[in-house]
């Protein structure tokens, strides 16, 4: 998805484009866990087990010029994962908990539990855009034939984090000509759809839908989905 929020680049380049990204191994979680207590000291919201921490970034997302934070953590193995968001407070120089999103990423991540354990191919990624704004990508589980990967731009405005863009891509693997994706600018309520025909070409046509701002805790993909299909 195209980040449709205006342009904003306050953050320092070090954390403009950190994309920290867990590879599995215990290490690496107990790694990834120290990266916050290098930043500012953090009060947690709520205790969180190290290796329940499947991906986080670090970034400027409200554009303060202070370091702020993001953990995708596992609530329970092939469960839908909560995000706990921290903003950095300069004044007093340390991460304060401002929101948990609960069980808004779907992923899969097999046996964090178990020794021995390796990366699902559904673990989500973060990523942080020149704006401050963060995006999801989440791919599909290898469930069945067709594959449906979604991504979500999501930014923190008026205090809140809100689902500003929205894009999916799917295939069907034993089916011809099944492709079909979305772009969909959740906040204008404007975008772009393409869906293969069965004689191989592509029909493209303009998502347009009403204008929403919809808080990242409440958020529903079938709307979304619903908007594009229209």
């Amino acid at each position: 998805a195209t980040d449709p929020m205006e342009e904003r680049d306050t953050s320092p380049s070090c954390y403009r484009t950190t994309n920290a990204r867990l590879w599995g191994h215990p290490t690496m979680k107990s790694l990834l866990f120290g990266l916050a207590l290098l930043l500012p000291g953090v009060a947690l919201a709520e205790p969180v087990e190290t290796r329940k921490i499947i991906t986080a970034l670090t970034g400027d997302f409200n554009g303060d010029g202070a370091a702020d934070l993001a953990m995708v953590v596992e609530t329970e193995p092939t469960g839908p994962m909560d995000i706990h968001f921290f903003l950095g407070d300069k004044e007093h120089n340390y991460l304060k908990p401002v929101e948990i999103v609960r069980e808004q990423i779907g992923g899969e991540w097999n046996g964090y539990d178990q020794p021995g354990y390796e990366n699902s191919d559904a673990e989500p990624e973060l990523t942080m855009l020149p704006n401050g704004s963060i995006k999801f990508y989440l791919p599909a589980p290898e469930i069945g034939s067709e594959r449906t990967n979604q991504t979500l731009i999501i930014a923190y405005r008026n205090g809140a984090f809100i689902v500003a863009g929205f894009a999916y891509d799917s295939d069907d693997y034993l089916q011809e000509n099944a492709a079909s994706a979305c772009d969909y600018n959740v906040l204008t309520g404007n975008g772009t759809s393409s869906k293969q025909q069965p004689d191989g070409s592509t029909k493209h046509k303009t998502v347009s839908a009403e204008g929403r701002t919809i808080a990242f805790r409440d958020w529903n993909s079938g709307d979304a989905f619903a908007a594009c299909q229209e």
